[in-house]
């Protein structure tokens, strides 16, 4: 199902005419509206006028997320506070751990994000006759709009179920025979343990759920496919750039689909900086070539991905990147060893008869790298984690070191010194080495 044919089908040539057109107007629009990259561009000695097309793209300076938190909250603002309609706020993990970025959105912005959300929903074979559930929720925000929006554009129903506690979620499905999801593999893991222990799967009407979340493993979905007998498709979203929607898998799940008509996407080697041919690993780079609140001109994303630019089965001609794009900032140094958190959290999924969510605190003691994780087990298994506590805290710490290679204290939630917020995900990681 195609949404957009006339966009998500143009040849690469007509496409290329397209990128290079917005980008000369985006260019001219930041230099004479946002302040912070005009400087970027007189330090290099660059104008408006030097940029004729994407072939010039690589002359332009890089923005960074250092560049956005040092503007935030209003520096970045390419438009007056008259034309902003919403604002989110983005909080980030790793280190930039109690910094945040400001993002605002012009109504334009928001319609970009909607069409995006339209295209996505129909490349995972949703539309007018289905019923979405929109359990995502965006930043600090409660809810994502564009998502919902997206969801209204094909025509389907929508129950924003944004901050919903799981057993809440899955009673919606019931009730108003949820057809679709949208949200993260963490959020969609807990629901599918209280259907496999309440014997619900045989009522739900579920047919397909649209994952975001930070390089969540092919065996997460595999889990997810089994226990709900569904067919689940990884949804790209970064915030800086329009949140949910930047690029989709479609029926095939070989890669995402980018929205290029508004995004241009670079692969950057990050120790040469030269930009890097089709199908080689490097940082994923964006240009957001329409947005008007934050436009951003060849933000680096620091997530590693490769891009597709073959056509697609689905009849599609828009690049594809890898499904799984692992982020440079979820990558951890413990005692010298390089650690993702993506392994971390499939050693922890691993578990299967353990439904807990897990804090992971990193700090030092007498300058050596030292490991907490916090257990929080959900309501429906509180009593079975009680009785074998020994057992559990032994397993979860072999999966820990095996995969860090640091012996972590294991603890239970009633230890822990975090805001119970934290175990929304099913882990998160709070770094206090300084």
């Amino acid at each position: 199902m195609i949404w957009n044919k006339a966009r998500e089908c143009m040849s690469r040539d007509e496409l290329a005419i397209l990128q290079g057109r917005r980008l000369v107007e985006l260019v001219d629009y930041m230099y004479h509206n946002a302040g912070y990259y005009m400087k970027k561009m007189r330090r290099l000695g660059l104008e408006p006028g030097d940029i004729r097309g994407i072939e010039d793209l690589d002359k332009l300076p890089f923005t960074t997320k250092e560049d956005l938190i040092e503007a935030y909250p209003l520096g970045v603002f390419a438009l007056p506070d008259s034309k902003i309609v919403r604002y989110h706020v983005s909080q980030h993990r790793a280190g930039y751990v109690g910094m945040e970025t400001m993002a605002g959105y012009s109504q334009g912005d928001i319609d970009i994000q909607s069409e995006c959300m339209a295209r996505s929903i129909s490349m995972a074979g949703l539309g007018e006759r289905d019923v979405i559930q929109v359990a995502h929720s965006d930043g600090v925000c409660t809810d994502d709009p564009g998502a919902s929006r997206g969801a209204e554009q094909v025509g389907a129903a929508v129950i924003p179920a944004a901050g919903c506690k799981p057993a809440v979620l899955t009673a919606l499905m019931r009730r108003l025979q949820v057809t679709g999801v949208i949200g993260t593999s963490s959020e969609l893991m807990q629901v599918a343990q209280i259907v496999g222990e309440r014997g619900l799967k045989e009522s739900l009407q579920l047919k397909a759920a649209m994952c975001e979340g930070s390089s969540w493993a092919e065996s997460i979905r595999e889990r997810l496919e089994e226990r709900l007998g569904i067919r689940v498709y990884d949804i790209f979203s970064l915030e800086e750039l329009t949140g949910l929607g930047v690029a989709c898998e479609c029926e095939y799940r070989k890669g995402m689909h980018i929205q290029e008509d508004f995004f241009l996407a670079e692969i950057l080697d990050t120790n040469t900086m030269l930009v890097l041919p089709a199908g080689a690993h490097g940082e994923l780079v964006f240009t957001s070539l329409q947005r008007e609140g934050i436009p951003l001109i060849r933000y680096r994303t620091m997530h590693i991905a490769r891009i597709n630019y073959e056509k697609c089965q689905c009849g599609r001609t828009m690049a594809r990147i890898d499904r799984l794009c692992c982020g440079m900032d979820d990558t951890l140094l413990i005692r010298g060893n390089s650690v993702s958190v993506s392994h971390v959290e499939a050693a922890l999924c691993a578990l299967r008869d353990i439904e807990a969510s897990y804090i992971i605190r990193i700090r030092e003691e007498h300058h050596i790298d030292v490991v907490d994780v916090y257990v929080e087990s959900t309501a429906m298994t509180g009593a079975l984690l009680s009785e074998h506590w020994a057992d559990v805290k032994h397993r979860v710490a072999c999966a820990i070191h095996r995969t860090i290679g640091v012996e972590p204290d294991v603890y239970d939630a009633g230890k822990n010194p975090f805001d119970t917020m934290l175990f929304k995900r099913k882990v998160t990681i709070v770094d206090e080495r300084k």
